[in-house]
């Protein structure tokens, strides 16, 4: 059985944009890959917020896979435009689940 996987970002968009696409492609399970998902974002995308509101708005299952997001200090480093993104994704191994 074959999977497709999407990417989508979270800001700029409201909730209701953002599960109304995920719904749109009938995507079954949300991987959220952020080192960081639980600080000062906005109210939906939070990572308890985030796994309620997919179960409940969409009937899709969520799971935190932070071990697939760069290493803070990569992170920081593309935040700070010293290295480029594929640099920081480079900086760590991914690891399954």
């Amino acid at each position: 059985m074959s999977s497709k996987i999407y990417t989508i970002g979270f800001t700029q968009k409201s909730a209701e944009r953002f599960f109304s696409l995920l719904r749109q492609h009938g995507v079954q399970r949300l991987v959220d890959t952020r080192l960081n998902n639980t600080g000062q974002l906005a109210g939906f995308s939070k990572r308890d917020d985030l796994e309620y509101f997919c179960k409940e708005i969409a009937n899709i299952s969520y799971f935190h896979w932070e071990e697939s997001a760069p290493e803070d200090a990569a992170l920081k480093a593309f935040k700070g435009k010293k290295i480029t993104w594929e640099e920081a994704l480079n900086s760590t191994e991914l690891l399954g689940p």
